[in-house]
Parts: C-alpha cells; sequence; structure tokens
C-alpha cells in the first residue's frame, strides 16, 4: 500500500510542471488616478470565475492559476469609481501585468455624470473618510452600531474615545465637558433640546433604525459651530442605499430586575405613549389621570419597518429616490432597593429613603428622505418625526424632611412619586448641493425644528409614619401636582460657497470656502403646580389608594382644599449670524493647511415672569466673536499622517443658567445666575494616525484646552437647598490624551468574497486631567476637577466573524469602564459629591441564516455594577452614600427580514 502512494506521489510530481504550466496569472498595483497613491485594500475580480483578491500594504495584487484567454477586471473601492478593465489576455506560463487607476466617486467626467456615493454606514467607509480628511474626526457607523448592540446616538457616542456618560445626567461628557460645552446636529442642521435644563437634545432620541452614521467632531474649523468647547456631534440620517431596500424587524425582551417582581405604571398615558396634558380648572377636582398606578407584564418590544426604491426620471435617466423608516418601541425597566439620601455640610441626614423605580420609555419615528439628482445637482429633502415619552412610578420610605428648615425626624413616612416627559421633534430640511462649473460648487440648505417637551401631571405624595403600619397624609403642601410646557421653533439657513484653487501638485484639495450660519431661536416655557392640604384618616402603603382619599366628592365635602400656584413663564429669543471664510491649500507634497475665521454675532433675550421676583429681562445683546482656526495634515508616507488643530470657540449659557426661575426636577431644585458670563474656550490638538489596512488602524491624539470664566453646577447651603450655576473660576485647563486601535487578531478570509473567518478588536483609552481653582461665595479656594470628567476611561470590543455563502455570523463583546468623577461640586462647606466608577459588558449576536433572515440577540448590563453617588461630610471623616442602585439585565431577540 505504502508502495501505491509513494508512485502515486512520484507520478503527480511528475506531471505536475505540465499541469500548471497550462495556466497564467495577473499582477499589478491599483493606484489612485489623482495622486499616484496605492490602495491599500481594494477588490479585484476576474469576471466569470470564482478568482479574487485584495491590495495589500503597497497596493499590490496578484491572481495566479488562471486558464489562459481573454478576461475582463472588476476593481472595485469606497468612495472610488468601479472600474472594468477588458480584453486582458492571459497566457500560458506567463504574468501579465497591469496597474489599474482608480477615480474618486466625486471625480467629474463629463457635464451629465451623476456623482457616485458611497455607503456611509460601512465602517471601513467612514474609516477612509477619516483617513482622507485634513481636519481630524471619528466617526461611528451603522454597522459599527450593529455589531456592537447599540441602540441609539447616545449609546454609540460612548463608545468613542474620550466620551462617557454620566448617570442621573442626561447626554454625554467630550474630555470632560458636559452638555453646555457641546454641540448635536442632524444633517449638518443644529437642534434644539426638548428639556429646558439642557442645551442639547436627548441623543437616546434618536433609535439606530433612523442613523446612517454619527461624526464627532472635537476639532473645530470655520464652518463648525463656534458655540462648542468639547465636540459637535452631527448624526446623519439614512438614506437609500443601491436600486431598492425593504425591510422589517420585530424584537422581544426582558429586563431582569422588571420581570422578577410586580410592576407598576402610572395612569394617564396610552400604549402609544400619548399623555394626557389637560389642567384642571381651579375650582373643581378635574383632574384627568389617576394616582393609583396599576400592574402589568413589563415585556420590552419593538417593530421596525424601512423600505426604499430609486427611479430615473426624463430622457437622461437623472436618479430620484425615497426612503422611509417607521417604528414603535416600548422597554420597561426596575430598581429595586434604591438608596436616596442627602445631608447638610456637618453630615446629619435630612432624607434617607430605601425604595423601587418603576421606569418605561415609549417612542415612535417617521424618517423620509427623497433626493433628485440633474446636471450635477442634488436637491435632498429630510422629514424627521420623533415622538418620545418617558415615565417612571417610584415608591420610597425612610426620612424626606426639608433641608435647614425642617427636624428630619418628624418626616419619617412614605413618598410616591410619578413623573411623564412627553416629548416630540418634528424636523424638516431641504439642502442643495450645486456643481456651478469645474471648479465652484454651492451648498445651501435650510431647516426648521419644532420641539415639544412636555411634563404633564407631576405627582408627589407624601405620607408620615403613624403608630404601627399606618400612615396619615403630610401637610405642608406635600400633596402636589405638577404641570409644564416647553414649545420651541428653530430657525436655520446655511450657505457654503466653494471654489476650487490651482496648487502646484495639482492635488485637487485646494479650494476657499466662504460662507454664512444663520439660527433663529424662540422657546416658550411656562410651568404651573397645584397643592392640596392633607387628607385626614389613617393608610396603609401596601394597600394604598389615593384616589380614595383625593377626589371630586371629598373636594366639594371640603376634606381637603386645592391651592393653584402662580404660572412662571420664561420666553427665550436668541439669534446668532455667523459668516466665515476659510482656505484649504496644498502648501507641500506632504503638507496640507485649513485656515479660517468664524465671525459670530450673538443676541440672547431671556423675558421671565415668575413667583419669586418681578418680571424682569436679562441677556447678552450684540456680543461679537472673532473666533479663527488652523488645522494641518501631514502625510508620512501611505500609511501614517499627523494632524494638528488649533481654535478658539465659545460656550453661552443655557437659558436656564441666567434664568431666576427655579426648575423643580424630580430629584433636584435648581435656580440659575443672572450675571453668568459665557465661557472662552483655546483648543489644541495633536493626532497620528496609523493605517494599517482599510479597516485596521492606531490612533494617539493629544488635546489642551484653557477656558476661561468655566460654567459649573455647584452645590450650596441655601435656605431653600437649591442646585446654581455659576462662573466656577477665572479659567479652567483641560488636557489629556487618548489612543484608539482597531486591529484584526486573524483573518482567514481568502480571495473568495463569500467567505469570511475573522476575529477583530478594538480598544480606545483616554486620560483627561482637568483643574480649576474654585471660587465661590463662602468657600475657600480650592483646586478641583470639572464636573463629570473622568480621569481614565476605557471601551474594549472583540468580535469573530464568519461568513460562508448568505450565512453571516457575529459575535460581540463590548466593554465599558469610567474612573471616579465628579458629580456635583460642593461649595459653601460641602464636599464633592463622587461618582464611583463602574464596568458594563455587553453580548451582541447577529446571525443571518439565508438570504432574507436575521437573528439578533442581545444581553447588555451583564455586570450589573452597583452605582453610587458619595460624599465626604465636612470634616472627613466618613463617606455618606447619597444614592446607589443596580439597573438589571437586559436580554432581547429580534428576528429580521431584509427582501
Amino acid at each position: 500500500m505504502c508502495e501505491k502512494k509513494s508512485l502515486f506521489f512520484l507520478l503527480l510530481m511528475s506531471f505536475s510542471p505540465f499541469i500548471f504550466a497550462q495556466n497564467g496569472s495577473i499582477s499589478g498595483k491599483i493606484i489612485d488616478a489623482q495622486n499616484q497613491e496605492p490602495l491599500i485594500g481594494a477588490s479585484v475580480v476576474l469576471n466569470g470565475t470564482t478568482i479574487g483578491n485584495s491590495t495589500n500594504l503597497d497596493g499590490n495584487y496578484n491572481l495566479q492559476n488562471i486558464r489562459p484567454g481573454t478576461y475582463a477586471l472588476t476593481v472595485s473601492y469606497i468612495s472610488y469609481q468601479t472600474t472594468m478593465e477588458e480584453n486582458i489576455v492571459v497566457e500560458a506560463d506567463k504574468t501579465t501585468s497591469l496597474t489599474i487607476p482608480l477615480k474618486p466617486a466625486d471625480f467629474t467626467l463629463t457635464e451629465m455624470e451623476v456623482v457616485a456615493r458611497a455607503n456611509r454606514e460601512s465602517e471601513t467607509i467612514l474609516l477612509m473618510e477619516q483617513r482622507k480628511a485634513l481636519i481630524a474626526t471619528q466617526a461611528v457607523s451603522a454597522r459599527e452600531m450593529s455589531r456592537k448592540g447599540v441602540s441609539n446616538a447616545e449609546s454609540a457616542v460612548t463608545k468613542v474615545s474620550g466620551i462617557s456618560k454620566q448617570n442621573g445626567v442626561k447626554n454625554v461628557f467630550v474630555r470632560g465637558l458636559g452638555d453646555r460645552y457641546n454641540n448635536t446636529t442632524l444633517n449638518g442642521f443644529p437642534i434644539p433640546s426638548e428639556d429646558p435644563e439642557y442645551k442639547n437634545i436627548a441623543l437616546d432620541f434618536f433609535g439606530t433604525d433612523v442613523i446612517q452614521s454619527i461624526g464627532v467632531s472635537k476639532v473645530f474649523n470655520s464652518s463648525l459651530a463656534g458655540d462648542v468647547g468639547g465636540a459637535v456631534i452631527d448624526i446623519t440620517s439614512k438614506e437609500l442605499v443601491g436600486d431598492e431596500a425593504f425591510s422589517v424587524e420585530f424584537s422581544g425582551g426582558v429586563n431582569t430586575s422588571a420581570i422578577q417582581n410586580p410592576y407598576f405604571v402610572q395612569d394617564g398615558t396610552d400604549y402609544f405613549g400619548l399623555a394626557n396634558r389637560t389642567r384642571p380648572s381651579t375650582d373643581n377636582f378635574n383632574f384627568n389621570n389617576s394616582l393609583d398606578p396599576s400592574q402589568i407584564m413589563p415585556v420590552n418590544h419593538s417593530v421596525s419597518i424601512s423600505g426604499g426604491k430609486s427611479f430615473k426620471i426624463g430622457d437622461a435617466s437623472n436618479p430620484l429616490s425615497f426612503y422611509v423608516v417607521g417604528s414603535h418601541n416600548k422597554s420597561y425597566s426596575a430598581v429595586m432597593d434604591e438608596i436616596v439620601r442627602n445631608t447638610v455640610v456637618d453630615g446629619t441626614v435630612w432624607q434617607d429613603q430605601l425604595g423601587r423605580k418603576y421606569s418605561n420609555t415609549t417612542n415612535q419615528l417617521i424618517l423620509g428622505n427623497a433626493q433628485y439628482e440633474f446636471n450635477q445637482h442634488r436637491l435632498v429633502y429630510n422629514i424627521l418625526v420623533l415622538h418620545t415619552n418617558n415615565q417612571y412610578v417610584g415608591e420610597y420610605t425612610g426620612i424626606n424632611g426639608e433641608k435647614h428648615q425642617d427636624d428630619p425626624d418628624r418626616y419619617l413616612g412614605f413618598l410616591r412619586r410619578q413623573q411623564t416627559n412627553d416629548n416630540a421633534l418634528i424636523v424638516n430640511q431641504l439642502s442643495t448641493e450645486w456643481q456651478l462649473n469645474n471648479k465652484a460648487k454651492l451648498n445651501a440648505g435650510i431647516s426648521h425644528n419644532n420641539v415639544t417637551g412636555s411634563e404633564p401631571d407631576r405627582r408627589e405624595n407624601y405620607l408620615t409614619k403613624g403608630s404601627g403600619e399606618f400612615y396619615f397624609f403630610t401637610g405642608s403642601d406635600r400633596q402636589k401636582r405638577f404641570y409644564s410646557l416647553l414649545q420651541e421653533n428653530d430657525f436655520n439657513l446655511k450657505l457654503n460657497l466653494t471654489y476650487d484653487l490651482n496648487d502646484k501638485f495639482d492635488s485637487k484639495k485646494s479650494n476657499f470656502n466662504v460662507g454664512y450660519n444663520g439660527r433663529y431661536v424662540l422657546d416658550n416655557f411656562d410651568a404651573l403646580e397645584y397643592v392640596f392640604t392633607a387628607v385626614g384618616g389613617q393608610y396603609q402603603a401596601d394597600d394604598l389608594h389615593l384616589d380614595a382619599a383625593y377626589n371630586q366628592q371629598n373636594y366639594s365635602e371640603s376634606r381637603f382644599s386645592m391651592k393653584k400656584g402662580y404660572n412662571n413663564k420664561y420666553r427665550v429669543t436668541k439669534l446668532i449670524n455667523s459668516p466665515f471664510a476659510e482656505v484649504n491649500y496644498q502648501l507641500a507634497s506632504k503638507l496640507t493647511a485649513n485656515a479660517g475665521l468664524k465671525v459670530d454675532l450673538v443676541n440672547l433675550n431671556l423675558d421671565y415672569d415668575i413667583e419669586i421676583l418681578p418680571a424682569g429681562k436679562v441677556g447678552i445683546n450684540n456680543k461679537l466673536y472673532l473666533l479663527p482656526s488652523v488645522n494641518l495634515k501631514y502625510d508620512v508616507n501611505s500609511k501614517n499622517s499627523i494632524r494638528m488643530g488649533l481654535s478658539k470657540t465659545y460656550t453661552l449659557p443655557q437659558s436656564k443658567e441666567i434664568s431666576p426661575y427655579q426648575y423643580v426636577n424630580i430629584s433636584f431644585t435648581s435656580q440659575g445666575d443672572r450675571n453668568i458670563k459665557p465661557s472662552e474656550s483655546y483648543n489644541v490638538d495633536l493626532k497620528w494616525d496609523y493605517y494599517l489596512s482599510p479597516a485596521e488602524i492606531i490612533t494617539v491624539n493629544g488635546f489642551y484646552k484653557h477656558i476661561l470664566n468655566p460654567i459649573g453646577r455647584i452645590d450650596g447651603a441655601s435656605s431653600g437647598g437649591f442646585l446654581t450655576y455659576k462662573n466656577i473660576a477665572e479659567f479652567a485647563t483641560v488636557a489629556g490624551a487618548e489612543l484608539e486601535i482597531r486591529k484584526d487578531i486573524f483573518n482567514f478570509s481568502g480571495s473568495a468574497k463569500d467567505k469570511s473567518n475573522k476575529l477583530s478588536a478594538g480598544l480606545n483609552a483616554s486620560y483627561i486631567y482637568s483643574n480649576l481653582l474654585l471660587q465661590a461665595i463662602n468657600t475657600p479656594p480650592r483646586n478641583v476637577q470639572l464636573e463629570g470628567a473622568s480621569p481614565f476611561i476605557i471601551n474594549f470590543d472583540i468580535a469573530y466573524n464568519y461568513i460562508h455563502d448568505y450565512i453571516n455570523i457575529t459575535n460581540s463583546l463590548v466593554f465599558n469602564y469610567f474612573s471616579d468623577r465628579i458629580h456635583t461640586i460642593g461649595a459653601q462647606g460641602y464636599k464633592n459629591i463622587m461618582e464611583s466608577g463602574a464596568p458594563t459588558l455587553d453580548f451582541v449576536s447577529l446571525s443571518k441564516i439565508n438570504q432574507h433572515l436575521t437573528i439578533k440577540l442581545k444581553a447588555s448590563n451583564l455586570l450589573n455594577s452597583t452605582l453610587q453617588l458619595t460624599r465626604e461630610n465636612s470634616d472627613g471623616t466618613r463617606n455618606e452614600i447619597l444614592s446607589q442602585f443596580q439597573k438589571g439585565i437586559n436580554v432581547s431577540l429580534g428576528l429580521v427580514y431584509d427582501l
């Protein structure tokens, strides 16, 4: 037997030269048609065969074992036009050499050519755009969000280096700078906040089903907003990719804390999250909503449908496309055994409660996108309708007194809080891209945003502990119902004229931009509170029926009285005119520069009519800001780039921060300062990018910020016990370093396009140093960090991808950690409130089982870390826990059908 095998092997070796001599090969290089640089990772496929390959780090490819004949070769690459080379002759035992140039997708061939557009939902395409950009940017694609199990824009941006989320605070911190220092846009247009307490709209408003990509610009130039210090976060909404699309997705899941216990929801909101906003008259107890919550089964569920189609119009076959997304989502969560505690300066506790909180979110959205292209012109219309309802029922037992005013032992009892935030956003955007001639291009756009932020019928009921298991209603206006409404109209206009310049390198990168951004915002806010006297009698907290006490009959019988509070109002008008000019120029073969100047003329006026002060007006009038910026990019070689950015920006106080109105949140009361000043920021950034391959990168980034008149929230020992906003120092310093790595651990994909076996990992980490010398009334100066600035932030993910024919499986683990940070800066004897660092771990599995069906499995917050706020007492002898809870683990299973 062994002899037969040996004989066969010898015969095979003897004939193999003759066998393989019958075949030939094709090799060469794929290059950029404009600058002749090699293109890494371009796809090269021999038509009519299974032979294909990708170019290496030098742009070279090699196709072997090709039978003699005449062939066509198709070459494709992200952001470039696909090219087909025909009549390629392959001869036996010979290599055909062929260098193929690719033209960028925006490279104009003729007057009538329609520009090809890259699919910006791809991680690789966004990385390519990042590589080509003169100014340092970062982006998260829709595919990356899907792979990491991200459900909304807020979760997505926290995967970017230097960005973190603070519990109990909406939106994110960028390089230690919170909401007021950041700026949110949609398709390049500003969008306002739905909450009077915040500058930016809640990023969790935007689910992944409407997001194509999210760009994060932490380095600034003249065309970006001037009112920024941390980052401009731009959400790009989805559009049609290809000729047609249709997809439907269903999912269901549970939160472990919610499903293991009886779950309660408040009355007054229907299945779709539409709240009853009707306010009662003063002569009747005609509230439409019950004070008693009801019990349900808390099963998370969602449905999403999307689709689109393109058409050819007229003799020129101009493309017209439509894309629509509609979705409905409902999610439930619960916090059991939540600690809520507060102290005065010496550590004396005035609030010490243990409770449970049932939260649920309902949202719907409709996204519409229409595009028409003709004669190198592009017209785009976007409409976005978002509705979100967030509500919770909280029940707490223990001490809840009044800060500095009451004996806390008098307020041992029970509290039920019920709150709804019913918010809606309607966005209309119209933009154009006009190629005026072979050198000039005009981009223009207008948008209108309408925001309604409603807090209808917040209900608070306090009961004091009596004898045994019995309670009685607390007096002193401790029975309350609260209504507020924010209505905002936001108008935006932008113009940008780009004129291409010649340079001696013929780089096609030099140009001059001149433009204008205008924004006019009109806010109207009003708030009204109703307070009630206590109804007599004894009650049990475990079987409490509030409607039996507070109803029309008892009101008519004068068992309690109702007082309508003052209708607090304020009106805000903001007008910002922003002309700008900048030049991009290729200074040397490897050096490109951007220099610009933006001029912002700001008018911000707030008229208030509130209970605690006579009606008045406060504002910032005709404030002029000159905002220069310089950005440099040096391409060391095809794989290494160094970028530097210098800029000046400013930060306006939020409307709430200059208003004397006392905004009563469910967990704190805050009041603005009419004398607060805008901040000014001087920014320096230095970044190095090393591109290992089209999908792999190593980035190191350093930054420094000098902020004049920083604005912060401080906790002072005021008689009302509220938080205030102040210019807390003459200046603040922020500096740090960021590291990002995306690397394939192994990749056995080979040359076949329908096969993949890859393990990849991503890491981004940041160190942030922040310091200011605190200046506050009755507070000795001391050095503190910025509120919300975590010194260390780490994000890590590892993903395995297997593809065979239509089967496509991706399993990912995503880890996040932030170190201890200041939640609220202490003043007037108070120490800082600290938020303890906490890790999170998520698992995501996406399994495409055939050409149309995909199964999604997601388990988030697997570690279920304890989230905690603490504060030292004045003499530093102990740390008092102010808040402590766990969110529970979320598990969901979904099914996606794609046409």
